[in-house]
């Protein structure tokens, strides 16, 4: 799918967003708290903003030109994966999945440790879907009370220091322990 077929899809469908050229995408990944192997260079995103808090949704593409293929979706530092869908099914996944996001279904938890800049060490998504089979939010919700409740004597002793983003786009709660 290119650049021109995701913004003709998003203006189709009422979504405001902002295309930007992100000089390189090693650094890009870096703020986010990973650490990219190869330097890559620029590419476009484009940037549905949230209304409600910081997190934005991000459609990257391959590169900076105007006929770029598209990449990803990453809601947060949550990374879509949809490069891996047939090419048929990319325009119909990436809408369901922005639906999904914008009505409040989709929960992202980002686990980083804290330690000389931020490094990613898990992260999951969960659906508050109808369908029992795909709903998740019990792991959300069991998830959330693990990271809520007090250090372990082990993670005491190491002294390690996790931060955990925990997100829909309504509501948005950072706990660092």
């Amino acid at each position: 799918m290119k650049l021109i077929d995701v913004k003709k899809l998003l203006d189709d469908n009422g979504y405001k967003y902002t295309q930007t050229i992100v000089s390189s995408r090693a650094e890009f990944y870096r703020q986010k708290g990973f650490n990219p192997s190869e330097e890559a260079g620029a590419f476009v995103l484009l940037s549905i903003p949230n209304p409600n808090h910081q997190i934005d949704i991000q459609i990257i593409f391959n590169d900076a030109t105007e006929n770029s293929d598209f990449s990803d979706l990453e809601f947060g530092g949550y990374w879509y994966e949809l490069f891996d869908c047939e090419e048929n099914c990319v325009a119909q996944e990436l809408l369901t999945e922005i639906q999904r996001i914008i009505n409040g279904n989709t929960h992202i938890i980002f686990a980083s440790t804290v330690k000389k800049g931020m490094h990613w060490r898990w992260d999951g998504k969960y659906d508050d879907l109808p369908d029992a089979e795909m709903n998740s939010m019990d792991a959300f919700h069991k998830t959330v009370k693990k990271i809520k409740s007090p250090k372990s004597w082990w993670r005491r002793l190491t002294r390690r220091t996790d931060m955990y983003e925990i997100f829909n786009w309504t509501s948005y709660e950072k706990i660092v322990k």
